[in-house]
């Protein structure tokens, strides 16, 4: 007969790697706070993401700015061009807002580098799964599967990152609710491998009144064409990720936060995805590290205030 594991104890548990949770691991254990940050890894479609000018303040409140720096993770970019099947088009060039400058982002690269952020904070990581999570006599316990052996982790916090499918959250009894069921399909296309330099690029977007595609050349000079389009399913359809407008009936409960997308994911034309990574992160780390700390009252601001934020970007999407 084996035992159970020992449970290992942290101040708080982090679930997801992405940005927003090694940004959150990142800012807790510089405060002292004994973090696990936990992540099946190898999920990543190899995709690039556009950071506007409005968002590197908070890149700078999370202390990564220079990450965008690093020409291995990020080129520079000057805006948009929006171009719509009735000829009428538009340019939007980030030069004319505050900041003036905007980047095209490996995530995967870039994400891996927030992950070491978080190491280098003190966070530990463990690669592996969530399997359970239960609230009990004011703590959590988290069941973390990591192949054929299980970790449990307690803590007194728990975080959910787990991106769209906002795991932790659900599991906490939460809802999530679909705006709208949108998914997101890497097209092939002939040009891909041509290298188109290193200098700055335009993030090209067409749309129609039923699907929009964006196309954007990477850090390594290779061009990536996407097609958002409404469809219910990924079944047989390859290269495909889920892009909805989505948000949880509460971002927060009690001892328990969610943070970047699984709090609230927003259509990939809006271009908030790193921005709503890292509000979300500092919001809720400082929260956590607040006197009063995350406490019910707490808990309900932030999710009125992801709900508000999620309703403003739905209506100017």
């Amino acid at each position: 007969m084996t035992s159970a594991p020992t449970p290992s104890v942290y101040d708080v548990v982090v679930v997801g790697a992405g940005p927003a949770g090694s940004c959150m691991a990142k800012l807790l254990a510089l405060r002292g706070r004994r973090v696990l940050l936990v992540d099946p890894l190898g999920s990543h479609h190899g995709r690039s993401e556009v950071v506007a000018p409005t968002a590197l303040p908070l890149f700078d409140g999370a202390g990564v700015a220079s990450i965008l720096e690093d020409s291995i993770v990020s080129r520079r970019c000057l805006g948009i061009k929006r171009h719509r099947a009735d000829s009428m088009s538009a340019t939007d060039e980030f030069f004319r807002y505050p900041g003036g400058r905007g980047y095209v982002v490996d995530r995967t690269r870039f994400d891996d580098k927030m992950r070491k952020c978080a190491a280098d904070a003190g966070a530990d990581f463990v690669q592996g799964r969530l399997r359970r999570v239960n609230y009990q006599e004011g703590s959590y316990r988290s069941s973390i599967g990591m192949g054929p052996s299980t970790m449990t982790a307690c803590s007194d916090i728990v975080v959910d990152a787990t991106g769209r499918p906002a795991s932790v959250g659900r599991r906490l009894g939460a809802d999530r609710i679909v705006s709208e069921t949108l998914l997101a399909t890497r097209r092939d296309d002939p040009d891909e491998l041509s290298n188109v330099g290193v200098g700055p690029v335009w993030l090209q977007i067409q749309g129609s009144a039923e699907r929009w595609s964006y196309q954007v050349a990477g850090p390594d000079g290779r061009r990536q064409t996407w097609e958002i389009a409404k469809r219910k399913s990924k079944k047989g359809v390859a290269r495909a990720v889920d892009a909805s407008s989505a948000r949880l009936s509460r971002a927060a409960g009690e001892k328990w936060v969610a943070v970047g997308d699984a709090a609230a994911s927003f259509d990939p034309i809006t271009s908030q995805g790193l921005a709503n990574a890292f509000s979300t992160a500092l919001v809720a780390a400082g929260a956590i590290l607040s006197p009063r700390g995350l406490d019910m009252e707490a808990a309900d601001l932030y999710s009125q205030a992801v709900g508000l934020t999620f309703a403003n970007s739905e209506r100017g999407r």
